[in-house]
């Protein structure tokens, strides 16, 4: 069974071998620096490399961007490159290229030989419509934009709409990824940083018009949030996401409740990385935690966000013999699991009907 028909059985809540074993994200820096002091060989640097020598499903990641070389760079984290409505008008003359030039033909060419090697997911990113215009804004004056420009927010997100429709069309009509994300990053740890009217007001409508679009190449949409998830699940859901991630523990989370909420989507993370540098006893006990809902539904177990540098690469290698152990353990053989609604066509073949 190839990674990525393991992946769509997954997620369509027919049988398969086993879960898949991924990590989602790369590891820290200090993380990797550490464990080249601990046996990583030195030319072990790239997250694929990386991957292949702890012995993981491959899950490799493409992100674009609606910006260009040509669009100004903030002067700081967190800070904006625009104001108002004139910012706006200078600023879009330097954003959205030709979708065909954003990819190019050697990217669409290594995407095919990782298909063809059967051993790897790809997923493809994009910024969300939370996300997006904070880019622009700058964290602080975004928050205030729904407030101030209402009209402008509304404007930025119809131009990246269209633009990510046209995207979509032209990059999935040459390969159909195994799932996107859109990054969102709008919760923290008391949950959403808005309220569920603005969501509706400012972020439905585009998401609404989107997803659709991803949904006729028969590709599951997962959103990108950290922190406390458990209002925006809801949200997500209400206009077609299919799963979310990458659930941190810290924040309080409970994948068991989002399966209750919303049984329809998948989850992938919500291992706690807290718990890896005190060894194999700590480890395997967070597995039995979230075993339940690993069998119940369909929860891709990972780090729930990236490895951290206090974890030594010999606890990382018990987490990975474990972590297979644990996927080995969830088949669903004779379970009942609401498959995703992009998948409600899917074929024993393994294609979706579109």
């Amino acid at each position: 069974m190839t990674a990525s028909e393991r992946f769509r059985r997954f997620l369509a809540g027919e049988p398969v071998d086993r879960s898949p074993a991924i990590e989602w994200a790369p590891w820290w820096r200090l993380t990797v620096e550490r464990w080249h002091g601990e046996g990583l060989p030195e030319d072990a640097k790239s997250v694929e490399q990386i991957q292949e020598y702890f012995g993981l499903d491959k899950c490799l990641q493409t992100s674009v961007t609606c910006k260009t070389a040509a669009t100004p760079r903030p002067a700081g984290h967190g800070l904006g490159i625009m104001e108002d409505e004139k910012g706006w008008a200078e600023i879009r003359k330097t954003m959205f290229p030709p979708v065909e030039t954003v990819l190019s033909e050697a990217r669409f060419a290594e995407l095919e030989r990782r298909r063809a090697r059967g051993d790897t997911l790809q997923f493809f990113t994009v910024e969300g419509f939370f996300w997006y215009p904070r880019t622009l804004f700058g964290i602080e004056n975004h928050l205030y934009s729904f407030y101030d420009y209402p009209e402008l927010y509304m404007e930025m997100c119809e131009a990246y709409a269209d633009w990510l429709i046209e995207l979509f069309r032209y990059v999935f009509s040459r390969f159909r990824f195994d799932f996107m994300s859109f990054a969102e990053d709008m919760s923290y740890n008391l949950g959403p940083m808005i309220s569920q009217e603005c969501f509706e007001a400012f972020l439905a409508p585009f998401y609404r018009k989107v997803i659709p679009v991803i949904h006729e190449y028969g590709i599951p949409v997962f959103i990108d949030s950290d922190g406390d998830i458990t209002k925006a699940v809801d949200w997500y859901a209400s206009v077609g996401a299919d799963g979310m991630f990458p659930l941190e523990r810290q924040a309080g989370v409970d994948v068991s409740t989002y399966l209750q909420k919303q049984p329809q989507m998948a989850f992938i993370g919500h291992f706690d990385k807290m718990c890896m540098k005190f060894g194999a006893d700590a480890m395997r006990a967070e597995f039995e935690r979230v075993l339940p809902s690993m069998q119940s539904g369909k929860v891709i177990v990972s780090v729930d966000h990236q490895t951290p540098p206090d974890v030594s690469i010999e606890n990382y290698r018990e987490y990975v013999k474990l972590l297979f152990e644990y996927c080995g353990k969830v088949t669903h053989e004779g379970a009942e699991i609401a498959p995703c609604p992009v998948f409600a066509d899917w074929g024993h073949e393994g294609e979706v009907s579109i």
